[in-house]
Formats: C-alpha cells, sequence, structure tokens
C-alpha cells in the first residue's frame, strides 16, 4: 500500500520528467495508486539524470583532453532530443533525483 507521500512524490518526479504535456496533466489529475510502469519511469528517469551527473563529475576529476567539449556536447544532444535546453534539461534532472531520493525515503521502514 503507498503512502500518501509515495504518491505525491512519484506524481511529482513524473511532472518533472520529460513526458508529453498531456501525459504529465493525467499523472497530475490522478491521485491515487501508482501502476508498476510509472514507477519503472521514475527509476528510469533518475537514473539517467545519475549517469549524465557522473559524466560531469568525471571529466572534472581527469579533465580528460576533449572531456569538456564533448560532455557539453552530449549534454547539448541529449536535451535536444528531448526538446529541452541544457538548462531545462539540468533543472529537470536536479528536481527528479530529488524527488527520487524522496521516494525512496518513503518506501524504507519505519523506525521502532
Amino acid at each position: 500500500m503507498m503512502t500518501p507521500m509515495t504518491s505525491r512524490a512519484i506524481s511529482l518526479l513524473l511532472l518533472a520528467a520529460s513526458f508529453p504535456a498531456s501525459y504529465q496533466t493525467h499523472a497530475a489529475e490522478e491521485s491515487s495508486g501508482q501502476t508498476v510502469q510509472e514507477v519503472l519511469a521514475v527509476a528510469k528517469i533518475a537514473g539517467a539524470c545519475g549517469i549524465l551527473d557522473s559524466q560531469i563529475h568525471f571529466q572534472k576529476t581527469t579533465k580528460m583532453p576533449g572531456g569538456d567539449e564533448f560532455v557539453s556536447r552530449f549534454w547539448a544532444v541529449e536535451a535536444a532530443r528531448l526538446g529541452l535546453s541544457i538548462q531545462q534539461l539540468s533543472e529537470r534532472c536536479n528536481s527528479a533525483v530529488t524527488i527520487y531520493d524522496e521516494f525512496w525515503k518513503s518506501m524504507e521502514p519505519e523506525s521502532r
């Protein structure tokens, strides 16, 4: 059984993710129960954003020649594929990871 916090976290992540506007509206209107597919979408989006973030951290620590350009171009192509600017993609990733963390915490067993 999902708690209201879990349901809210999933709905917020779906809104922050790069789904079509019609799906966002539908997800926002549904306040009860989430499907397995929606939960998997949450995990997929947060994971993809984590990989994108790892690219940045990797390049900051290794300073690989040509790496800055590669990371910038990769983010630009990914943002364009999703119909977003790089700034919008970054903001959505930050939001998605934060909401995923809230979702994860809400699923932890309660302290006794």
